[in-house]
């Protein structure tokens, strides 16, 4: 059989037992979410969302994409000014089903899962030159923007992460949160 890191992750996590009286069972049942980020690095991506269960989530990344775009801080913007969460008002046709990756052994078990796959895939998946040549810094860059603006506001940290901020006319950022 095959090695399958993520399979054996899942299923060593799921044997994982707490306490008797903790709230939660296994490791396992601590992720609330799985976000799986994949093949992101090229320009212009557009991500369809591929779960009802979590397109609340996906809808999330929308609209802080949005933000971060008309805010200016998204350095691949003028090259690619489409929106890469296309689908924040989706009502049907998903297709989680249809991409077999890291995440289908966490499925499998009940966790619910955020498939940031771009569709289609990158001209140079799986090529020769699936390198890190082909990698858009902007991109890139745009992507830990947008990510960390997601976990922030997942872990309810925007007022941290405010008071953090520099006041007009201030240098630099505070060092305790």
């Amino acid at each position: 059989m095959t090695p399958c890191p993520s399979r054996d992750l899942a299923q060593h996590w799921e044997s994982q037992y707490h306490a008797p009286l903790s709230t939660r069972k296994t490791q396992l049942a601590n992720i609330d979410l799985f976000i799986l980020l994949d093949l992101l690095g090229s320009s212009a991506p557009r991500i369809p969302s591929y779960f009802p269960t979590t397109h609340w989530a996906y809808t999330t990344f929308a609209q802080l994409e949005e933000q971060l775009r008309e805010a200016g801080l998204f350095a691949s913007h003028k090259a690619n000014p489409r929106m890469w969460f296309h689908e924040p008002e989706k009502k049907g046709r998903w297709y989680g089903g249809m991409v077999q990756d890291d995440h289908v052994p966490f499925l499998q078990r009940g966790v619910e899962v955020l498939h940031i796959i771009p569709s289609p895939f990158p001209e140079v998946w799986h090529e020769m030159t699936d390198d890190g040549k082909h990698l858009d810094m902007d991109t890139v860059k745009d992507w830990a923007v947008l990510t960390t603006a997601w976990m922030v506001g997942a872990l309810g940290l925007e007022d941290y992460v405010e008071a953090a901020l520099p006041a007009p006319g201030r240098r630099g950022m505070k060092t305790e949160l």
